[in-house]
C-alpha cells in the first residue's frame, strides 16, 4: 500500500484510513476472549465463565508494562518521522520492542513459577481455584506473542500501513474462532481448548507481522547501532498513562470478581463476565478510535499542524459518540439475546443479574469513549500528566472509591451504577484540562 502523509490532506479521509482498519482490527484481536467466553458459557458452563474471569486481570500486568513502552514509543516515534528523522525514529522502534519481549519473559517465568497463588490473590475460591490455574498455565507461554505481536502492529500503523497490521489481526481473529470451535465443540477440551486456542490465534497473528517488517517495505527496521537506551525514561513516562490505565481496569475487574464472588458465589461472576463481554465490545470501538489518535496527532504534532490536531479531535470525539449510543439502543431493545450468548440457561441466577447490571452499565459508553478520545489526546501531544490522571480517574481511583460507598446505601443496584458515574466524573475534569491545553498549546 502506498504510504500516506497524515500532515497533509483531507482529515476525514485520513481519520478513516486509520481508525477503521484499527476499530476491526482491534474487535477482531479482542474477539478472542469474547469469543472464548460464549463458546465456554454454551458448551463447558457458567463455573468455567467464572474461572476465566477471575484469571482476565492478570492480563493488566503484561498488558500494562508492554503498552507503557509500545504506546510511549510508538508516540515519540512518529514524532521523529513527523520530522523526517528516521535513524532516532528506528532507534525508538528497536528500544520499544527489545524491552517488551524483555518484560514478557520475565512475566511468563514468574506466572508459571506461582500460578496457584496468583489465583487465589485474583479472587479464585476452593471451587474455580483449579481451573482457573489450569487456564493459566495454558495461556502463559503465549504471552510474548500476544505483546511483541500487537507492539508490531502498533509500529505498522506509525509507519503507514495500517492495513498490514489489521490484516495480522483480521487472520489471527478467524483462526482463533475456528480453533474454539474445534477444540471445545468438537473436541470437547473445554477450558484447556479455549487457552489453546487463543494462544495459536495471536501467533499467527504475530507471524505475518514478523514477515511483513523481514520484507522491509516501509521506513521502520531493527537496528543495532543503538545509542539513544536513555529515552526508555521518557517513553515510559508518555506511555505511563497506558500502564495506569491498564492495571487500574485490571485491579477494577477484580474489585468485582471479589465482590461479586462473596455476595452470590461464582454465578455473580459468570454474570459479570457476560456483561463485561457485552460492554467490550462498544469499549473497544472507542478504544481503537482513540487509539488511532496516537499515530495522526504525534506525527502532527511534530510537523506542528495545530489546526489539524483539532480536526482529528472532534472527529474522533462525534465516532464515540455516535457508538455509544447505537450501542445503548441495542442494549435497551435486545437485552435478553446479548445475554443469551453467554449464559445458556435462561433460568438461572446468573441470566437475571446480567440483565440487571447490563441496565446500568450500558449508560457509561458514551462518555467513556470522550474520556477514551482524551487519554490518548494528551499522550499524542506530550501531556502524559493529564493523560495519566484521566486513566487513573476512570479506571481505579473512582471506580474503587464508589465500590466501597454506594453498595452500603443501595445495595447491589450501587455496583452496577459505580462505572456510569466514575466515567462522568472524569470527563467533567477532562474537559477542564483540556481548555487549560489547549490555551498552552496556542500561546506555545
Amino acid at each position: 500500500m502506498k504510504n500516506l502523509d497524515v500532515t497533509c490532506g483531507n482529515e476525514q479521509y485520513l481519520f478513516i484510513k486509520f481508525a477503521l482498519p484499527n476499530i476491526i482490527s482491534l474487535l477482531l484481536l479482542s474477539s478472542a476472549g469474547i469469543v472464548d467466553a460464549a463458546f465456554i458459557g454454551h458448551y463447558v458452563g457458567e463455573k468455567s465463565l467464572a474461572s476465566v474471569s477471575i484469571v482476565n486481570p492478570i492480563y493488566s500486568i503484561f498488558w500494562g508494562l508492554s503498552m507503557m513502552i509500545l504506546i510511549g514509543g510508538a508516540v515519540k516515534c512518529g514524532k521523529y518521522l513527523g520530522e523526517n528523522n528516521l535513524k532516532s525514529a528506528n532507534e525508538i522502534f528497536t528500544i520499544s520492542m527489545i524491552t517488551v519481549t524483555i518484560i514478557s519473559i520475565v512475566i511468563i517465568i514468574l506466572l508459571l513459577m506461582y500460578s496457584n497463588a496468583v489465583v487465589r490473590l485474583l479472587g479464585a475460591n476452593d471451587n474455580i481455584a483449579e481451573i482457573s490455574e489450569t487456564y493459566l498455565r495454558i495461556i502463559t507461554p503465549f504471552i510474548i506473542f500476544i505483546t511483541v505481536g500487537y507492539g508490531l502492529s502498533i509500529f505498522a500503523r506509525v509507519d503507514n500501513f495500517p492495513f498490514i497490521s489489521s490484516f495480522a489481526l483480521v487472520l489471527g481473529a478467524i483462526s482463533n474462532i475456528i480453533l474454539d470451535y474445534v477444540f471445545i465443540a468438537i473436541l470437547g477440551l473445554g477450558i484447556k481448548g479455549a487457552g489453546y486456542a487463543t494462544g495459536l490465534s495471536y501467533m499467527i497473528g504475530f507471524t505475518i507481522l514478523v514477515i511483513h517488517f523481514y520484507r522491509r517495505q516501509g521506513q521502520l527496521w531493527f537496528t543495532i547501532k543503538v545509542k539513544q537506551w536513555k529515552q526508555l525514561i521518557g517513553i515510559s513516562v508518555n506511555g505511563f498513562s497506558e500502564f495506569v490505565n491498564e492495571m487500574s481496569m485490571g485491579f477494577t475487574l477484580m474489585l468485582f470478581n471479589i465482590i461479586m464472588i462473596k455476595a452470590v458465589g461464582e454465578s455473580g461472576v459468570a454474570s459479570f463476565t457476560a456483561v463485561n463481554n457485552i460492554m467490550w465490545i462498544g469499549n473497544i470501538i472507542n478504544y481503537a478510535t482513540a487509539d488511532s489518535l496516537n499515530s495522526l496527532i504525534s506525527i502532527n504534532f511534530g510537523a506542528k499542524k495545530f489546526s489539524r490536531i483539532r480536526r482529528f479531535l472532534i472527529l474522533s470525539s462525534i465516532l464515540v459518540v455516535l457508538n455509544g449510543l447505537i450501542l445503548i439502543i441495542i442494549m435497551t431493545i435486545i437485552p435478553d439475546k446479548l445475554t443469551h450468548i453467554f449464559i445458556k440457561e435462561l433460568s438461572s441466577t446468573s441470566y437475571g443479574m446480567t440483565m440487571d447490571f447490563m441496565s446500568y452499565m450500558k449508560w457509561a459508553l458514551t462518555i467513556s469513549g470522550l474520556n477514551m478520545v482524551l487519554s490518548a489526546y494528551f499522550t499524542s501531544v506530550h501531556r502524559p500528566k493529564q493523560s495519566a490522571l484521566i486513566a487513573v480517574l476512570r479506571s481505579l481511583i473512582l471506580p474503587s472509591t464508589l465500590l466501597y460507598i454506594l453498595p452500603i446505601s443501595f445495595g447491589m443496584i450501587g455496583v452496577y451504577i459505580a462505572v456510569p458515574i466514575s466515567e462522568a466524573i472524569t470527563f467533567l475534569i477532562g474537559v477542564l484540562l483540556l481548555i487549560k491545553s489547549r490555551q498552552i498549546l496556542l500561546q506555545k
